[in-house]
């Protein structure tokens, strides 16, 4: 699975495991990530691709537009994933 603008991916390595994130942006083996909450949009976490897992979902570009539509996304995905 690719990782593209939008995806959203797991934690699996760090002080920040389990947790959602969205990519922003593929720097070679580096990614971008934000949650709009602790990592805004302006203040990327960079992290190695080999300790993230992707989801099959992929944000529209209007959730990666501020930090609050970004996190209200997160949110939602993540009670979707936990019903099922």
């Amino acid at each position: 699975m690719d990782f593209v603008r939008g995806r959203l991916v797991r934690s699996k390595a760090g002080r920040d495991k389990t947790r959602t994130f969205a990519v922003l942006a593929v720097e070679g083996q580096m990614l971008l990530l934000a949650d709009g909450r602790l990592r805004t949009l302006c203040r990327p976490k960079r992290k190695k691709n080999k300790h993230v897992a992707p989801t099959a979902a992929v944000l529209r570009q209007e959730d990666l537009a501020s930090d609050e539509a970004l996190s209200k996304a997160i949110a939602a995905f993540e009670t979707q994933t936990r019903s099922e």
